[in-house]
């Protein structure tokens, strides 16, 4: 069964994916891509493992090669058999014999041509699978890619999936979606959590009983302030969003260390999984323990790879190893602090835009950046400073000319 709580558009779904699938509901829709969350039943899968029964699919495993010598598994059908899925569902504690997983699909596009366009859409999905991988390498906080899918959105006349073909018999339309099965990821995004504490701090502060008293008492000139505080929106600041954004700043560091540019920084790209709770009435010790923010970042379609600065933490004690011999370690990716800065920038507009009053939170993005790669190479117990702080210096540096930039385009349009 397919639920459909939004409409999409464009052309259909592969049918590989709506008949093979237990269930499927569409999240959201742009004009590239649109976001699946599939539940997959394996437990075909499942009893083929257990015994010794062969798939009629084949049981040998294909990959795609998506650069930088990585591969990826390649789904030929939901019902294959040995699955990449299965694996996903064999990871988790439960022992559920579906699994749910989010199939972002590029569909085809009429406008352009057959060739470009099966070329466009699955370099796209390639790269946005490998630096997701390269993310999950640097242990970023990031779903994980299970599979690449490039399947048909047409039937023959026989009902079945036209899988040889890539374009019509006419030859200018593209027929092909490549999709890309990655983890499904629980939780809430950064910007449905700030939405959130600013709905329930409304609510305890209880407006109604101000504005009665007001119009009571017939003060017309504070009845007029209080109505213009109550029609703007401003960002809840506390301890708990403090602490988000400056975990934020944390991860989009770890992320571009790793030698990935995500290229769309927003709120909504950031989830976070362990939400602090809503309400402000809280102990200071209930504060220091979730202190922490469990954050991943999703939607990497516009990210690009440059040369990592650390990718693991044995590599960072290599790096301490080396900081007595080199004073100052040249840094690889001088060329991309420019990236970088606008991938900051972006984040920055992102906040000031969506949340209103926000700067506190976006010094704080910015602290949490800078002290990561300041804590870089550093010893543990803080006897030595970080050989990457200057690293971060380039990047602000380049920062300023890019917010100077966006002032003059603002200003001169």
């Amino acid at each position: 069964t397919i639920t459909e709580p939004k409409a999409w558009y464009g052309p259909p779904p592969p049918p590989e994916l709506t008949d093979n699938a237990a269930s499927l509901e569409l999240l959201s829709q742009g004009a590239e891509a649109r976001v699946w969350l599939a539940t997959i039943d394996i437990s075909g899968a499942i009893s083929k493992a257990d015994g010794s029964t062969k798939s009629s699919s084949g049981g040998s495993k294909r990959s795609v090669h998506v650069g930088s010598g990585i591969n990826v598994p390649q789904l030929s059908s939901l019902t294959q058999y040995p699955s990449p899925l299965s694996d996903e569902s064999s990871s988790s504690s439960s022992s559920s014999q579906s699994v749910k997983v989010i199939v972002k699909e590029r569909f085809p596009k009429k406008y352009r041509h057959p060739a470009l366009d099966v070329s466009l859409t699955k370099s796209r999905t390639k790269g946005e699978a490998r630096s997701l991988i390269r993310c999950k390498r640097a242990e970023v906080a990031c779903p994980k890619v299970l599979a690449i899918a490039n399947w048909s959105n047409l039937k023959d006349s026989d009902g079945n999936v036209n899988k040889k073909s890539e374009t019509t018999k006419a030859g200018n339309v593209c027929t092909t979606s490549s999709c890309l099965f990655i983890e499904h990821v629980q939780g809430c995004t950064v910007r449905q959590y700030f939405e959130q504490r600013l709905e329930s701090t409304a609510t305890q502060d209880s407006p109604s009983s101000k504005r009665q008293r007001l119009e009571e008492e017939g003060d017309d000139s504070n009845l007029l302030e209080f109505k213009q505080q109550q029609d703007r929106v401003t960002t809840v600041i506390d301890s708990h969003t403090l602490c988000v954004a400056y975990n934020i700043g944390n991860l989009v560091g770890k992320m571009h260390a790793a030698g990935v540019v995500h290229g769309d920084l927003t709120t909504s790209n950031i989830m976070i999984q362990n939400p602090p709770p809503p309400t402000t009435d809280i102990t200071n010790q209930e504060t220091e323990e979730r202190r922490e923010a469990d954050l991943v970042l999703i939607d990497f379609g516009l990210a690009t790879s440059t040369n990592s600065t650390i990718v693991t933490a044995s590599a960072a004690a290599a790096s301490n190893n080396d900081a007595s011999n080199n004073s100052k370690k040249p840094h690889k990716q001088q060329h991309s602090a420019e990236e970088k800065a606008v991938d900051l920038y972006v984040l920055e507009r992102a906040f000031l835009s969506t949340h209103p009053e926000s700067e506190p939170l976006v010094e704080e993005v910015l602290k949490g950046y800078r002290e990561f790669f300041e804590g870089l190479g550093s010893n543990n117990d803080g006897s030595s400073e970080g050989v990457y702080g200057h690293v971060a210096k380039a990047i602000f540096n380049r920062l300023e000319q890019v917010r100077l930039r966006g002032r003059k385009r603002e200003c001169f349009g």
